[in-house]
């Protein structure tokens, strides 16, 4: 399915260069799960429809990566939301090419 993938600019015209959504879910999660005082929040083990980590390909080639996250009671949100947001957008940074994309922290609990 040609929405599932990103395709990087080849220059050599070698064939298509793509980077799967998952796997910028997977990079995302990762990160996001590195930061202390924050857990990217799990799906229920019941049916459900909201994603933890969504992934969307905009037009004009912007990747936009969603996180609903878990903070902990003694943390400060706003600080844990910016490291959140850091760890992200370095790691897709340093495993995918020049992506252009967004990241945005929702704080759906605090445990």
């Amino acid at each position: 399915m040609a929405s599932d993938y990103y395709y990087l600019n080849n220059y050599r015209n070698a064939g298509k260069i793509a980077i799967s959504r998952r796997s910028f879910e997977d990079i995302a999660t990762i990160a996001a799960n590195s930061v202390e005082g924050a857990k990217v929040k799990r799906r229920a083990a019941s049916f459900s429809l909201a994603e933890p980590v969504r992934v969307s390909f905009k037009k004009g080639g912007k990747v936009l990566i969603s996180l609903q996250v878990s903070v902990k009671k003694a943390e400060n949100v706003r600080e844990v939301c910016l490291k959140i947001q850091e760890k992200v957008a370095t790691a897709v940074s340093m495993m995918s090419e020049a992506v252009p994309f967004g990241v945005e922290v929702k704080v759906v609990s605090v445990i």
